[in-house]
């Protein structure tokens, strides 16, 4: 068997590994040093500097002791344990400024956005654009990456109110709502445009590779569907809204790799990769912003002007964010390309 041409690169500031073979990609993180910072005072605020970097905080919550000192406890596995001053999560803190996680989900998206941004086509070797590389990705793409990030969602929800206000931004009721109505119109069209047969001289329609006479068609597709989606519309918390999307995901009829996907999701993915990107070149990699007045922003106010950008443009604007960053990177020098070249020649 042919073995598959890997590429790999590496980001020297935030450890970011980009693996491509076959045309897609992967990436982990290794740690790099940092300009030292000083460890939070209070346990809670540890709590919230590690939960801001994008760690899974779920397990982890604050005590006070008899003698009025505070710790960080984790409940991980169902086992209670003090977490020390030198312990490594905290260690990262201090080395770096920043929490390096290797399966940190904004540097995976920050993968992504920079081989989308960077690839360019075989023949005319002219970037194919972000928009194209999303369709690229085909229609079932959207429902498998919905149901992972949902999933996600619920184990962090409550239990890491950050980090699930910042996902939940884009992937949200809203937008799932608008998923499912979009799939049940393109089910219609694909319907509509089957042939009608006769078999002993009652019509059918080959549909999905099943054979479903004409008088059935609602009953069998659209009845179901039509059943599953308000449950989306009233789901009351991320679990009852992944499991409702379960639900209709498992009544779908599976589409052709070229159907064209929701303009919702695809609003959303836009969004929230441009959002984790940037966030991600800001905290490692000395980026910053420029402010609307032209101004050039310090660390600390390029998080929070982006977190206000990501507010205004959450609803149907995420596109927006896109263009943000490639603002961002235009204002700070970044060629994605010959960035990603360069990580090539540090591996």
């Amino acid at each position: 068997m042919r073995k598959t041409k890997e590429t790999k690169a590496m980001c020297p500031q935030c450890g970011t590994k980009l693996t491509i073979a076959g045309g897609k990609v992967s990436a982990t993180a290794d740690d790099t040093p940092a300009k030292p910072t000083k460890l939070p005072g209070t346990a809670q605020e540890r709590i919230e500097a590690l939960s801001r970097a994008g760690v899974d905080v779920s397990h982890l919550f604050a005590m006070q002791g008899s003698g009025g000192g505070e710790y960080v406890v984790s409940n991980k596995g169902g086992k209670l344990s003090i977490l020390a001053d030198d312990d490594p999560l905290f260690r990262l803190i201090t080395a770096q400024g920043d929490v390096y996680n290797r399966r940190l989900f904004r540097r995976w998206v920050m993968a992504q956005m920079f081989r989308m941004l960077a690839y360019k086509d075989y023949l005319c070797r002219e970037p194919v654009g972000v928009t194209e590389m999303i369709h690229r990705m085909g229609y079932e793409y959207q429902w498998k990456m919905l149901l992972d990030e949902l999933r996600a969602q619920m184990k962090m929800a409550g239990r890491d109110p950050e980090n699930f206000a910042d996902r939940n931004r884009w992937f949200n009721r809203k937008v799932v709502e608008q998923m499912a109505q979009d799939y049940i119109g393109l089910l219609n069209r694909y319907v509509d445009d089957q042939p009608v047969k006769k078999c002993e001289g009652v019509p059918y329609k080959r549909v999905g590779g099943e054979n479903i006479f004409v008088h059935d068609l609602h009953e069998r597709l659209f009845y179901p569907l039509n059943v599953a989606a308000p449950r989306i519309r009233y789901a009351k918390n991320a679990a009852q809204l992944y499991d409702a999307v379960k639900k209709f995901n498992d009544l779908r009829m599976k589409m052709k790799q070229d159907a064209p996907q929701c303009k919702a999701w695809v609003d959303a993915y836009k969004g929230t990769g441009a959002f984790y990107t940037m966030q991600n070149l800001i905290r490692f990699h000395g980026c910053t912003l420029v402010d609307e007045r032209g101004r050039r922003l310090d660390k600390h106010k390029s998080l929070a002007y982006l977190a206000d950008k990501a507010e205004e443009y959450c609803d149907g604007d995420g596109w927006r964010m896109l263009a943000m960053l490639k603002k961002m990177l235009d204002d700070n020098g970044i060629d994605v390309a010959k960035k990603m070249k360069e990580w090539r020649s540090k591996k």
